[in-house]
């Protein structure tokens, strides 16, 4: 006879790598393009602004890429001194983190008062790095033989034949 066993739920049905040593906390991706006004020299101050902001609210850094500058894929208008401006480049960088989820709001806020960022994301994610590793791309390319017609002797074909076809096809319509 089977025997049942039964397993603990777990509170908020949360997968188990999900919880962390808080049970609020989780792990999230914030993604961001700065303005491309800002000099290399300032920017890494700009980001130390974004992590002093994840600090504040006690969050947890996981991952983190510096910001590249980057051609945009549409132009961006962002108002900065009551004046709009376009921007068509900006420095993309993104930082993996973990945070309680009754912060991510007060997160929102500080980040939509940085005049230097140009817009940002803030995604749900898992702790592994899930960075796609860059591949070499190989192309392969299809080899064409081309088979030698063999030279069959061309059978010429008179007038006649050629209108008696003619008359066939027409008549078949």
């Amino acid at each position: 006879m089977p025997t049942e066993t039964t397993i603990p739920a777990q509170s908020g049905g949360e997968n188990p790598a999900d919880i962390a040593t808080d049970q609020n906390a989780k792990v999230y991706e914030l993604g961001y393009l700065l303005l491309p006004t800002v000099s290399t020299e300032n920017l890494g101050s700009e980001i130390e602004k974004i992590k002093k902001a994840l600090s504040a609210l006690k969050a947890t850094p996981i991952f983190d890429e510096p910001p590249k500058l980057i051609d945009l894929a549409y132009e961006m208008e962002r108002v900065i001194s009551n004046k709009k401006q376009k921007f068509t480049k900006g420095y993309f960088g993104w930082i993996k983190f973990e945070l309680e989820s009754d912060s991510i709001l007060k997160l929102k806020e500080a980040l939509d008062h940085n005049d230097i960022i140009l817009r940002f994301l803030i995604v749900k994610t898992v702790r592994e790095h899930t960075l796609a590793s860059k591949k070499p791309i190989v192309k392969r390319r299809k080899v064409i033989v081309k088979k030698e017609k063999e030279d069959k002797p061309k059978k010429e074909i008179s007038k006649e034949e050629i209108d008696k076809k003619i008359e066939e096809l027409v008549l078949e319509e």
